[in-house]
């Protein structure tokens, strides 16, 4: 049990010297840099280095006697001191990073790969995020399409909303606001069989199955489609403008084409 305690204390940001000198306080209760190195095998030479590192970080205190006493701060109170520390650093590499990223936005590549599922789901949040006055949803099933509902209802708010859902067009409609929902009437033409093989099946290509899962369009510039390739999800984000306006144009077809039928 002390081994576990040593290392997750050193994943939450301690020295593994620091984390044995404070679990071995802990068991000592008071004791002095002597009984410290031999209770928890760290160098002598290095244990009073070490407690003085505790005591400023607040997780020891000393009795400043001949010779000196040394106690651990309760547990309780030194999670709490680690998770503010945990909490300020998140803070900080946040902010930085943050800024690092709005500078680096001004280099950009047209085409992104994303792979694991929470990975993709952060960048479908993100995508969505940053829709300005179009938003075009493509979805082959409706379990992957529910979980944006809400999402997609706030943006209906602000800007206009088109979805291609493979059934229950009404019952999404009834939630959704002034989002226009429907279900494509596909006729016979080569762009409506392209689409009928791309989001309603299965394409086999040498040993690898895909299947597309959703496409979004924002504001006629961005695209995301995701879709699994032999049970693995993945993402991939287009910001090449011929490509965005091809999609974006393909989809408008078919939809608008569909609603007339």
């Amino acid at each position: 049990m002390r081994e576990r305690s040593i290392e997750e204390l050193v994943r939450l940001g301690m020295t593994g010297y620091e984390a044995r000198v404070y679990a071995g306080l802990v068991g000592l209760g008071e004791a002095t840099a002597r009984q410290v190195h031999e209770a928890c095998g760290v160098p002598r030479p290095r244990v009073y280095d070490v407690l003085v590192s505790l005591e400023s970080k607040g997780y020891v205190e000393v009795w400043q006697g001949k010779p000196m006493y040394y106690r651990a701060i309760p547990p309780d109170r030194l999670m709490r001191l680690l998770r503010e520390d945990i909490e300020e650093s998140i803070r900080i590499a946040s902010d930085d990073l943050n800024e690092l990223s709005l500078k680096a936005r001004q280099r950009t590549f047209p085409v992104w790969h994303i792979r694991g599922d929470m990975s993709i789901r952060d960048q479908v949040r993100a995508f969505l995020g940053d829709v300005k006055d179009e938003l075009i949803v493509v979805c082959t099933r409706t379990s992957v399409f529910r979980p944006l509902v809400s999402d997609l209802k706030k943006i209906s708010e602000r800007a206009d909303v088109l979805c291609s859902v493979p059934e229950n067009a009404e019952v999404f409609q009834a939630v959704l606001g002034s989002a226009r929902i429907n279900v494509p009437l596909l006729g016979k033409d080569p762009l409506a069989k392209s689409y009928t093989k791309v989001f309603r099946g299965t394409i086999l290509s040498g040993n690898n199955r895909y299947r597309a899962e959703l496409m979004l369009i924002a504001d006629g510039e961005r695209s995301m489609l995701t879709y699994e390739m032999n049970d693995e999800h993945i993402a991939i984000i287009f910001e090449l403008p011929f490509i965005v306006t091809l999609q974006h144009s393909a989809i408008v077809r078919l939809i608008e084409e569909g609603r007339n039928r």
